[in-house]
């Protein structure tokens, strides 16, 4: 189950955002433009995810509601609608990340501009709907979206239209909201009863929530949802209610939308009574809406915003964690591992681009119930801006006491600053380092920004083994050693394996401890680099990404360097449609079982910090450990 999934299966209510497209107009945005603000104003649709993120939502939609082909032709209007999509699910994923604490992205489905032509009803054919949609979803997923939102829909035959091509890309849970009148009925006759029975009547199933959302404001939107939830309560289906903020008047200034946040804040115990338990506004509500929003639906557990003291503080039935700092010279636990021949397992979480590591901390407690020995804390991966990892890993270390593995490269530092974070980074407790040189800024946020690369990541190595040996880079004695236990990295896909084979060569005799690998997808890959290398001095780690759909697999073999997907792996993820995630899980196993023997260890990277799809492959980790532990 997924973590949206889960989450709606909690019986917790779930605050969405507001209005955007109402929002936006507010802020001077021509109507014109605002389908396309992902691409022109990237930065300003952030800016809103974050207004409502902080006033308390935790569902985001992503700002595509008009981002389907027939309906920007409606408008005259016309753009490459899979990276339109892509792009803004990336937009709200970005700020999540920057918020830094749990939420969810779902991404929105409109309607087409017309409804689907069935029975009297005219309008477009349900199969070019069909595609439509699933061009959207298509690019929604590319993106990252937790699960999508049909919204709006006025006519059964688009919401099937729309089902379909999303179960046809995915197996992430659809939210499906239809928009009823004053009168209780949608735009084409359809009632809030009949509305909840078609949907249980869906082909391959139910949606994972359904509801109300725009066409009328509270009250008589609570109207519907008291007449859906009997027939969708009896199938364990939860309600979402998104209300307008009244039903909007002009004036001289533009639209007015006459409920307040007060008036908002007073009708959401009833909402949520009526069954709601995602709860949300339409338009007209800002964020000061999702504020009141959230504080009457306070007598609830919701999923709030955590207190943050001294950058995270656990959940109330959880106790900190205080981490005993090693003496200087105590090699740490993964370091001793190692060196005692265990099989050993490190996860990569990437830090967040906000100085909030709320959602952070919380991936690495999940994995603590897998006895992961270390979480890999990556060093502004892809030249992208994040906090440093050896902040994250400090916070780790005091609030989760798992031990990281700081990423460390030589791209922005001269050797003055390289030496005196790693002697900040001991003294603080973090032991374990992967040496590496580092993405070039041109791929990331700041282009322009100077790269130092003042050493190579194998003269890295040999600054780490000075400290070791207690001595600084000139040979001065440091007054005391350091224990750093020394990792570093190897790609057996690069496309000279002689010269990356030279290249290891010289991190090893440099004082490396142990190797992480790219992540692997065949035995021949690896094979071909054990046969480059002959036998290894010290343990090797192979890298895993599993996976999860065939686009994903397109993307990295082609257009991500250091990683190469043989041509069956990406057959089976084809074959394998929307059961992607799986599949992909189920291929990292396979390739585990053929390796296991080879290796000394396993390196995860999960994909957008997801870690419950990786719950079997830690598993079957954890077995492997019990083998050889037992023999």
């Amino acid at each position: 189950m997924n973590a949206l999934a889960a989450e709606l299966s909690s019986g917790r209510v779930l605050i969405g955002d507001g209005g955007i497209g109402t929002r936006l107009a507010t802020l001077g945005v021509e109507p014109a433009l605002q389908p396309f603000l992902p691409l022109a104003q990237p930065d300003r649709v952030e800016a809103l995810h974050l207004e409502y993120l902080r006033a308390g939502a935790r569902l985001l939609e992503t700002h595509t509601f008009q981002a389907n082909a027939p309906r920007l032709a409606s408008l005259n209007q016309s753009a490459d609608v899979r990276h339109l999509n892509r792009r803004a699910a990336q937009i709200a994923r970005h700020a999540r990340d920057i918020f830094g604490e749990e939420a969810y992205i779902v991404g929105s489905l409109g309607p087409l501009g017309q409804p689907v032509a069935r029975g009297e009803l005219v309008g477009i054919h349900f199969e070019t709907a069909r595609a439509a949609y699933a061009e959207q979803a298509a690019g929604l997923l590319a993106g990252g979206v937790d699960g999508f939102l049909i919204e709006t829909m006025s006519d059964l035959g688009s919401v099937e239209a729309a089902v379909a091509a999303v179960r046809g890309e995915s197996a992430l849970p659809i939210l499906v909201s239809f928009a009823f009148s004053l009168e209780g009925v949608t735009r084409y006759g359809l009632l809030p009863e009949e509305a909840a029975r078609a949907l249980l009547a869906l082909a391959g199933g139910p949606p994972a929530a359904a509801g109300a959302n725009c066409g009328t404001g509270p009250m008589p939107l609570l109207d519907a949802i008291l007449r859906m939830a009997p027939i969708l309560q009896g199938a364990g289906i939860p309600l979402l209610a998104y209300p307008n903020a009244g039903q909007p008047t002009r004036r001289d200034d533009g639209v007015y939308y006459p409920a307040g946040p007060a008036y908002m804040a007073g009708m959401t115990p009833a909402l949520v009574s009526a069954g709601a338990r995602i709860v949300g506004g339409c338009c007209g509500t800002g964020p000061e809406h999702i504020a009141a929003l959230l504080a009457g639906a306070s007598p609830r557990a919701t999923i709030a915003p955590a207190s943050i003291v001294f950058g995270y503080r656990p959940a109330s039935d959880e106790e900190p964690f205080t981490a005993s700092h090693p003496d200087a010279t105590d090699v740490s636990a993964f370091g001793q591992k190692l060196h005692a021949g265990e099989f050993v397992v490190s996860v990569e979480l990437d830090p967040p681009r906000s100085p909030n590591p709320t959602r952070l901390l919380a991936a690495a407690r999940r994995l603590q119930k897998f006895a992961v020995d270390a979480i890999n804390i990556a060093d502004s991966p892809m030249a992208r801006v994040r906090m440093s990892a050896l902040a994250t890993g400090a916070l780790m270390l005091r609030t989760c006491g798992i031990e990281p593995i700081m990423h460390f490269t030589t791209r922005d530092r001269n050797r003055m600053g390289i030496a005196s974070d790693l002697l900040g980074a001991h003294a603080l407790g973090l032991r374990n380092v992967l040496c590496l040189t580092g993405d070039p800024p041109g791929l990331g946020d700041y282009a322009h920004a100077t790269a130092v690369y003042d050493l190579t990541s194998a003269e890295l190595v040999r600054v780490l083994a000075a400290f070791n040996r207690g001595e600084d880079g000139l040979g001065h004695a440091l007054g005391q050693a350091t224990a750093f236990t020394i990792g570093v990295g190897v790609n057996p896909n690069a496309p000279d394996l002689h010269a990356e084979a030279e290249r290891l060569r010289h991190k090893l005799e440099g004082g490396a401890h142990f190797i992480m690998s790219q992540p692997l997808y065949s035995e021949e890959q690896l094979l071909a680099l054990l046969d480059e290398t002959g036998p290894l001095s010290v343990p090797l780690l192979i890298g895993i990404m599993p996976l999860v759909s065939l686009r994903q697999a397109e993307y990295l073999h082609n257009e991500v360097p250091g990683i190469s997907i043989p041509a069956p792996v990406r057959e089976a993820m084809a074959r394998a449609g929307n059961d992607g995630v799986q599949a992909g899980v189920d291929l990292s196993l396979q390739f585990l079982s053929r390796v296991e023997h080879l290796v000394q260890g396993a390196y995860l990277v999960p994909s957008f910090n997801r870690i419950d799809p990786l719950a079997s492959l830690l598993e079957e980790l954890e077995s492997i450990r019990a083998r050889r532990r037992a023999s």
